[in-house]
Protein backbone atom coordinates (compact mmCIF):
# COMPACT_ATOMS: atom_id res chain seq x y z
CA UNK A 1 0.00 0.00 0.00
CA UNK A 2 1.42 3.03 -1.54
CA UNK A 3 0.54 6.20 0.92
CA UNK A 4 -1.04 5.25 4.48
CA UNK A 5 -3.40 8.69 4.96
CA UNK A 6 -7.44 8.18 5.25
CA UNK A 7 -7.19 6.23 1.86
CA UNK A 8 -4.97 3.98 2.22
CA UNK A 9 -5.84 3.13 5.78
CA UNK A 10 -9.11 1.68 3.96
CA UNK A 11 -7.63 -0.64 2.09
CA UNK A 12 -5.20 -1.85 4.12
CA UNK A 13 -8.34 -2.68 6.58
CA UNK A 14 -10.25 -4.15 3.80
CA UNK A 15 -7.40 -6.45 2.95
CA UNK A 16 -5.95 -6.76 6.51
CA UNK A 17 -9.62 -8.18 7.76
CA UNK A 18 -8.94 -11.10 5.71
CA UNK A 19 -6.11 -12.24 6.31
CA UNK A 20 -4.39 -10.97 3.42
CA UNK A 21 -1.16 -9.54 4.52
CA UNK A 22 -0.16 -5.90 4.00
CA UNK A 23 3.14 -3.62 4.02
CA UNK A 24 1.80 0.00 4.16
CA UNK A 25 4.63 2.40 2.89
CA UNK A 26 5.31 6.01 3.55
CA UNK A 27 7.41 8.68 3.59
CA UNK A 28 5.51 10.48 6.58
CA UNK A 29 5.52 8.57 9.32
CA UNK A 30 2.09 10.72 11.19
CA UNK A 31 -0.32 8.96 8.77
CA UNK A 32 -3.27 6.99 10.26
CA UNK A 33 -2.60 4.15 8.75
CA UNK A 34 0.86 3.21 10.61
CA UNK A 35 -1.33 2.65 13.80
CA UNK A 36 -3.24 -0.03 12.25
CA UNK A 37 -3.45 -3.57 13.41
CA UNK A 38 -4.27 -4.96 10.17
CA UNK A 39 -1.00 -3.98 7.98
CA UNK A 40 2.71 -3.60 8.74
CA UNK A 41 3.76 0.19 8.18
CA UNK A 42 7.25 1.32 7.29
CA UNK A 43 8.73 4.83 6.28
CA UNK A 44 10.12 4.70 2.72
CA UNK A 45 11.13 8.00 0.33
CA UNK A 46 9.11 10.65 -0.95
CA UNK A 47 7.70 9.84 -4.26
CA UNK A 48 8.20 13.18 -5.13
CA UNK A 49 11.14 13.98 -3.84
CA UNK A 50 13.23 10.90 -3.77
CA UNK A 51 11.74 8.56 -6.86
CA UNK A 52 14.90 7.01 -7.53
CA UNK A 53 15.70 6.00 -4.39
CA UNK A 54 11.71 4.77 -3.51
CA UNK A 55 12.41 2.50 -7.03
CA UNK A 56 15.28 1.44 -5.13
CA UNK A 57 13.22 0.97 -2.11
CA UNK A 58 10.28 -0.99 -3.93
CA UNK A 59 12.86 -3.07 -6.36
CA UNK A 60 14.59 -4.49 -2.59
CA UNK A 61 10.81 -4.75 -1.04
CA UNK A 62 10.11 -6.85 -3.68
CA UNK A 63 13.02 -9.46 -3.99
CA UNK A 64 12.38 -10.14 -0.15
CA UNK A 65 9.03 -10.99 -0.69
CA UNK A 66 10.31 -13.09 -3.79
CA UNK A 67 6.82 -12.82 -5.48
CA UNK A 68 5.04 -10.69 -6.91
CA UNK A 69 2.35 -8.52 -5.13
CA UNK A 70 -0.27 -6.19 -5.65
CA UNK A 71 0.74 -2.44 -5.59
CA UNK A 72 -1.78 0.01 -4.52
CA UNK A 73 -0.85 3.61 -5.16
CA UNK A 74 -2.90 5.42 -2.51
CA UNK A 75 -1.92 9.07 -3.50
CA UNK A 76 -1.47 11.67 -6.50
CA UNK A 77 2.18 11.53 -5.68
CA UNK A 78 2.16 7.76 -5.38
CA UNK A 79 0.37 7.42 -9.07
CA UNK A 80 2.80 9.67 -10.83
CA UNK A 81 5.32 7.78 -9.44
CA UNK A 82 4.29 4.52 -10.80
CA UNK A 83 3.60 6.26 -14.13
CA UNK A 84 7.07 6.70 -14.69
CA UNK A 85 8.38 4.05 -13.11
CA UNK A 86 6.03 1.58 -15.22
CA UNK A 87 8.71 -0.47 -16.99
CA UNK A 88 10.94 -1.28 -13.96
CA UNK A 89 7.75 -2.22 -11.33
CA UNK A 90 5.24 -4.20 -13.71
CA UNK A 91 7.38 -7.23 -13.44
CA UNK A 92 7.73 -7.52 -9.37
CA UNK A 93 4.24 -6.24 -8.85
CA UNK A 94 1.05 -6.49 -10.08
CA UNK A 95 -0.79 -3.41 -10.39
CA UNK A 96 -3.84 -1.72 -13.08
CA UNK A 97 -3.17 1.65 -13.46
CA UNK A 98 -3.98 4.17 -16.87
CA UNK A 99 -1.08 4.10 -19.59
CA UNK A 100 1.58 6.56 -17.48
CA UNK A 101 0.46 9.08 -20.71
CA UNK A 102 -3.09 9.36 -20.05
CA UNK A 103 -2.18 9.21 -15.77
CA UNK A 104 0.04 12.48 -16.74
CA UNK A 105 -2.88 14.17 -18.54
CA UNK A 106 -5.08 13.32 -16.08
CA UNK A 107 -3.31 14.52 -12.83
CA UNK A 108 -2.84 17.83 -14.70
CA UNK A 109 -6.07 19.47 -14.06
CA UNK A 110 -5.70 21.74 -17.71
CA UNK A 111 -5.49 18.40 -19.81
CA UNK A 112 -7.88 16.42 -17.99
CA UNK A 113 -10.69 19.05 -19.00
CA UNK A 114 -9.09 18.71 -22.65
CA UNK A 115 -9.96 15.16 -22.17
CA UNK A 116 -13.73 15.99 -21.33
CA UNK A 117 -14.12 18.17 -23.89
CA UNK A 118 -13.04 15.90 -26.12
CA UNK A 119 -15.25 12.61 -24.51
CA UNK A 120 -18.02 15.39 -24.74
CA UNK A 121 -18.33 15.28 -21.21
CA UNK A 122 -19.53 18.44 -19.60
CA UNK A 123 -17.51 20.72 -17.55
CA UNK A 124 -17.52 24.35 -15.60
CA UNK A 125 -16.00 27.06 -18.01
CA UNK A 126 -12.38 27.05 -17.75
CA UNK A 127 -9.99 29.66 -18.64
CA UNK A 128 -6.38 29.15 -17.68
CA UNK A 129 -4.32 32.15 -17.23
CA UNK A 130 -0.45 31.68 -17.23
CA UNK A 131 1.22 34.35 -16.62
CA UNK A 132 0.13 37.84 -14.29
CA UNK A 133 -0.59 39.77 -17.48
CA UNK A 134 -2.74 37.07 -18.69
CA UNK A 135 -4.53 36.95 -15.56
CA UNK A 136 -5.25 41.05 -15.47
CA UNK A 137 -6.50 40.28 -19.05
CA UNK A 138 -9.60 37.61 -18.41
CA UNK A 139 -10.25 39.21 -14.71
CA UNK A 140 -12.63 42.06 -15.77
CA UNK A 141 -14.38 39.56 -18.44
CA UNK A 142 -15.53 36.82 -15.90
CA UNK A 143 -18.65 35.38 -14.47
CA UNK A 144 -18.43 35.99 -10.37
CA UNK A 145 -17.49 34.48 -8.24
CA UNK A 146 -15.27 32.12 -9.90
CA UNK A 147 -13.02 29.47 -8.21
CA UNK A 148 -9.23 29.33 -8.48
CA UNK A 149 -7.88 25.47 -8.92
CA UNK A 150 -4.60 23.71 -9.31
CA UNK A 151 -2.85 22.16 -12.23
CA UNK A 152 -1.29 19.69 -9.95
CA UNK A 153 -3.48 18.96 -6.44
CA UNK A 154 -0.44 16.88 -5.13
CA UNK A 155 1.12 20.13 -5.38
CA UNK A 156 -1.17 22.56 -3.78
CA UNK A 157 -1.37 20.64 -1.03
CA UNK A 158 1.82 20.86 -0.10
CA UNK A 159 1.65 24.35 0.26
CA UNK A 160 -1.78 24.90 1.03
CA UNK A 161 -3.16 21.90 2.91
CA UNK A 162 -4.94 18.98 2.16
CA UNK A 163 -8.28 20.48 3.14
CA UNK A 164 -7.67 23.67 0.34
CA UNK A 165 -9.03 22.63 -2.81
CA UNK A 166 -8.65 26.19 -4.07
CA UNK A 167 -9.43 29.73 -3.74
CA UNK A 168 -12.07 31.66 -4.26
CA UNK A 169 -12.41 35.13 -6.06
CA UNK A 170 -15.29 37.25 -5.94
CA UNK A 171 -13.92 40.32 -7.91
CA UNK A 172 -11.41 40.80 -10.62
CA UNK A 173 -8.75 42.19 -7.63
CA UNK A 174 -9.15 39.39 -5.09
CA UNK A 175 -8.64 37.29 -8.73
CA UNK A 176 -5.25 38.81 -9.12
CA UNK A 177 -4.82 38.78 -5.08
CA UNK A 178 -5.46 35.15 -5.30
CA UNK A 179 -3.01 34.48 -7.88
CA UNK A 180 -0.46 36.47 -6.22
CA UNK A 181 -0.46 33.65 -3.93
CA UNK A 182 -0.74 30.96 -6.40
CA UNK A 183 2.71 32.44 -8.15
CA UNK A 184 4.64 33.27 -5.58
CA UNK A 185 4.57 29.19 -4.38
CA UNK A 186 5.70 28.37 -7.97
CA UNK A 187 2.13 27.09 -8.77
CA UNK A 188 0.16 26.77 -11.72
CA UNK A 189 -3.69 27.14 -11.61
CA UNK A 190 -6.77 27.52 -13.73
CA UNK A 191 -10.02 29.40 -12.99
CA UNK A 192 -13.28 28.40 -13.42
CA UNK A 193 -16.87 28.92 -13.04
CA UNK A 194 -18.71 28.22 -9.91
CA UNK A 195 -22.04 25.85 -10.36
CA UNK A 196 -24.38 26.98 -8.33
CA UNK A 197 -26.41 24.55 -6.39
CA UNK A 198 -26.10 23.29 -2.37
CA UNK A 199 -23.73 20.38 -1.56
CA UNK A 200 -26.15 17.41 -1.98
CA UNK A 201 -25.74 18.21 -5.88
CA UNK A 202 -21.91 17.20 -5.56
CA UNK A 203 -21.66 13.21 -6.63
CA UNK A 204 -18.81 10.63 -6.65
CA UNK A 205 -18.80 7.58 -8.72
CA UNK A 206 -16.25 5.38 -7.62
CA UNK A 207 -15.14 2.88 -10.66
CA UNK A 208 -12.83 -0.18 -11.33
CA UNK A 209 -12.19 -1.15 -14.73
CA UNK A 210 -10.24 -4.14 -15.44
CA UNK A 211 -6.81 -4.28 -17.47
CA UNK A 212 -8.61 -5.78 -20.09
CA UNK A 213 -11.64 -2.59 -20.02
CA UNK A 214 -14.69 -4.67 -18.35
CA UNK A 215 -16.28 -2.22 -15.90
CA UNK A 216 -16.36 -4.28 -12.89
CA UNK A 217 -17.99 -1.96 -9.53
CA UNK A 218 -20.07 1.15 -9.66
CA UNK A 219 -20.17 2.95 -6.39
CA UNK A 220 -22.71 6.41 -6.46
CA UNK A 221 -22.46 8.70 -3.55
CA UNK A 222 -23.73 11.56 -2.53
CA UNK A 223 -22.17 14.64 -0.56
CA UNK A 224 -24.52 15.64 2.10
CA UNK A 225 -21.74 18.13 3.97
CA UNK A 226 -18.28 18.99 2.71
CA UNK A 227 -15.22 21.08 5.11
CA UNK A 228 -14.51 24.23 4.00
CA UNK A 229 -18.25 24.22 3.40
CA UNK A 230 -18.31 26.18 -0.03
CA UNK A 231 -15.31 24.50 -1.62
CA UNK A 232 -13.86 21.12 0.68
CA UNK A 233 -13.83 17.79 0.87
CA UNK A 234 -16.78 15.44 1.78
CA UNK A 235 -17.86 15.19 5.57
CA UNK A 236 -20.89 13.36 5.08
CA UNK A 237 -21.76 11.25 2.06
CA UNK A 238 -24.48 8.89 1.59
CA UNK A 239 -25.13 6.18 -1.32
CA UNK A 240 -27.67 6.24 -4.13
CA UNK A 241 -28.95 4.60 -6.64
CA UNK A 242 -28.38 6.73 -9.72
CA UNK A 243 -27.63 4.45 -12.71
CA UNK A 244 -27.62 7.62 -15.31
CA UNK A 245 -25.09 9.09 -13.26
CA UNK A 246 -23.05 5.75 -12.88
CA UNK A 247 -23.35 5.81 -16.74
CA UNK A 248 -22.48 9.27 -17.49
CA UNK A 249 -19.12 8.47 -15.52
CA UNK A 250 -18.26 5.17 -17.45
CA UNK A 251 -18.82 6.87 -20.79
CA UNK A 252 -16.16 9.41 -20.11
CA UNK A 253 -13.75 6.07 -18.54
CA UNK A 254 -14.18 4.65 -21.84
CA UNK A 255 -13.60 7.69 -24.12
CA UNK A 256 -9.96 8.31 -22.73
CA UNK A 257 -9.61 4.51 -22.29
CA UNK A 258 -9.18 4.20 -18.91
CA UNK A 259 -8.33 1.48 -16.37
CA UNK A 260 -7.94 0.95 -12.44
CA UNK A 261 -9.37 2.45 -9.68
CA UNK A 262 -10.97 6.13 -10.07
CA UNK A 263 -13.20 8.79 -8.60
CA UNK A 264 -15.02 10.89 -11.04
CA UNK A 265 -16.50 13.83 -8.96
CA UNK A 266 -19.79 15.53 -10.72
CA UNK A 267 -21.94 18.26 -9.69
CA UNK A 268 -25.48 19.23 -10.60
CA UNK A 269 -25.92 22.35 -12.41
CA UNK A 270 -28.83 24.19 -10.57
CA UNK A 271 -29.70 26.20 -13.65
CA UNK A 272 -29.95 23.97 -16.13
CA UNK A 273 -29.99 20.38 -14.18
CA UNK A 274 -26.84 19.32 -16.51
CA UNK A 275 -24.33 16.97 -14.63
CA UNK A 276 -20.94 18.89 -14.99
CA UNK A 277 -17.50 17.07 -14.45
CA UNK A 278 -15.58 18.77 -11.45
CA UNK A 279 -12.47 16.04 -11.86
CA UNK A 280 -11.45 12.55 -11.89
CA UNK A 281 -9.03 11.39 -9.63
CA UNK A 282 -7.22 8.02 -11.30
CA UNK A 283 -6.45 6.30 -7.55
CA UNK A 284 -7.98 5.12 -4.66
CA UNK A 285 -10.50 7.62 -2.59
CA UNK A 286 -10.79 9.01 0.80
CA UNK A 287 -13.96 7.55 1.60
CA UNK A 288 -12.77 4.14 0.37
CA UNK A 289 -14.50 2.54 3.41
CA UNK A 290 -18.22 3.52 2.10
CA UNK A 291 -18.70 1.96 -0.99
CA UNK A 292 -16.76 -1.38 1.29
CA UNK A 293 -19.68 -1.45 3.79
CA UNK A 294 -22.19 -1.26 1.34
CA UNK A 295 -21.64 -3.86 -0.79
CA UNK A 296 -18.62 -3.41 -3.05
CA UNK A 297 -15.29 -3.34 -1.97
CA UNK A 298 -13.05 -1.73 -4.35
CA UNK A 299 -9.73 -2.81 -2.64
CA UNK A 300 -10.92 -6.54 -2.25
CA UNK A 301 -11.89 -6.72 -5.79
CA UNK A 302 -9.09 -5.40 -7.66
CA UNK A 303 -6.85 -7.49 -5.51
CA UNK A 304 -8.63 -10.27 -7.04
CA UNK A 305 -8.54 -9.45 -10.56
CA UNK A 306 -4.65 -8.62 -10.58
CA UNK A 307 -3.76 -11.85 -8.83
CA UNK A 308 -5.54 -13.85 -11.26
CA UNK A 309 -8.93 -14.96 -8.78
CA UNK A 310 -11.30 -13.40 -11.62
CA UNK A 311 -14.05 -11.43 -9.42
CA UNK A 312 -17.43 -11.11 -10.97
CA UNK A 313 -18.77 -7.51 -11.49
CA UNK A 314 -20.35 -6.06 -8.53
CA UNK A 315 -23.88 -4.47 -8.83
CA UNK A 316 -25.81 -4.54 -5.78
CA UNK A 317 -25.41 -1.51 -3.59
CA UNK A 318 -27.31 -0.52 -0.17
CA UNK A 319 -28.91 2.45 -0.93
CA UNK A 320 -29.16 5.25 1.87
CA UNK A 321 -25.84 4.21 3.82
CA UNK A 322 -23.65 7.41 5.60
CA UNK A 323 -19.84 7.61 5.74
CA UNK A 324 -18.56 10.11 8.12
CA UNK A 325 -15.45 12.08 8.85
CA UNK A 326 -16.13 13.19 12.39
CA UNK A 327 -13.61 15.50 13.54
CA UNK A 328 -14.66 17.88 10.05
CA UNK A 329 -17.89 17.27 9.89
CA UNK A 330 -18.52 19.16 13.55
CA UNK A 331 -16.76 21.79 12.06
CA UNK A 332 -18.81 21.88 8.92
CA UNK A 333 -21.91 21.64 11.10
CA UNK A 334 -21.34 24.50 13.41
CA UNK A 335 -20.31 26.46 10.33
CA UNK A 336 -24.03 25.86 9.08
CA UNK A 337 -25.65 26.04 12.23
CA UNK A 338 -24.28 29.38 12.54
CA UNK A 339 -26.05 30.60 9.19
CA UNK A 340 -29.20 29.03 10.69
CA UNK A 341 -28.68 26.62 7.54
CA UNK A 342 -29.32 23.88 10.13
CA UNK A 343 -31.31 22.97 13.10
CA UNK A 344 -29.75 21.35 16.36
CA UNK A 345 -32.46 18.63 15.59
CA UNK A 346 -31.74 18.30 11.79
CA UNK A 347 -28.02 18.02 12.16
CA UNK A 348 -28.38 15.16 15.33
CA UNK A 349 -30.74 13.69 12.45
CA UNK A 350 -28.20 13.80 9.62
CA UNK A 351 -26.48 10.95 11.59
CA UNK A 352 -28.99 8.55 10.92
CA UNK A 353 -27.29 5.91 8.78
CA UNK A 354 -23.89 6.32 9.48
CA UNK A 355 -22.32 3.20 9.66
CA UNK A 356 -18.88 4.20 8.13
CA UNK A 357 -15.97 6.46 9.24
CA UNK A 358 -12.86 8.09 7.76
CA UNK A 359 -10.37 6.85 10.30
CA UNK A 360 -12.50 5.51 13.16
CA UNK A 361 -13.00 1.62 13.11
CA UNK A 362 -14.34 -0.41 16.46
CA UNK A 363 -11.89 -3.32 15.75
CA UNK A 364 -9.16 -0.55 15.59
CA UNK A 365 -9.09 2.13 16.77
CA UNK A 366 -5.53 3.49 17.10
CA UNK A 367 -5.23 5.11 14.16
CA UNK A 368 -8.01 7.55 15.17
CA UNK A 369 -7.05 7.76 18.70
CA UNK A 370 -3.58 8.35 17.96
CA UNK A 371 -3.95 10.98 15.17
CA UNK A 372 -7.26 12.38 15.61
CA UNK A 373 -8.22 12.13 19.26
CA UNK A 374 -7.55 14.61 20.76
CA UNK A 375 -8.69 17.46 17.49
CA UNK A 376 -11.96 15.36 17.73
CA UNK A 377 -12.00 16.14 21.78
CA UNK A 378 -11.54 19.86 21.24
CA UNK A 379 -14.05 20.23 18.76
CA UNK A 380 -16.91 18.55 20.54
CA UNK A 381 -15.88 20.38 23.70
CA UNK A 382 -15.89 23.78 21.11
CA UNK A 383 -19.67 21.97 19.96
CA UNK A 384 -20.94 21.53 23.41
CA UNK A 385 -20.21 25.15 24.88
CA UNK A 386 -21.84 26.59 21.63
CA UNK A 387 -24.71 24.51 22.50
CA UNK A 388 -24.86 25.70 26.31
CA UNK A 389 -24.52 29.66 25.12
CA UNK A 390 -27.47 28.94 22.53
CA UNK A 391 -29.22 27.63 25.43
CA UNK A 392 -28.86 30.38 27.79
CA UNK A 393 -29.86 33.06 24.67
CA UNK A 394 -33.20 30.97 24.28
Amino acid sequence: MLGLFDTGLAALRSLGRLGIPVHGFDSDPRQPGFWSRYGRGRRCPDPLGEPDALLCFLLDVAERIGRPAVLFPASDAFVLFLARHHARLAGPYLFTTPSGALLEELLDKRRQYALAEQAGIPYPRTFTPESRDEVRQIAPTLPYPVFVKPHFPHLWQVRFGGLVKGLRADDPHQLRDRYEQVFANGLGALVQEVIPGPNPNHFLVDVYISAAGRPLAVFVARKLRQYPTEFGVGTLLESVHCPDLAELALGFCRAIGYRGLGEVELKRDARDGQYKLIELNPRLWQQAAHPARCGIDFALLQYLDLSGQHPLPLTRVRPGVKWLDVVNDVQAGLEYWRRGAISSAGWLRSYHGVEAFTRFAPDDPLPFLATRGAAALRRLTRLDRTARRADCLE
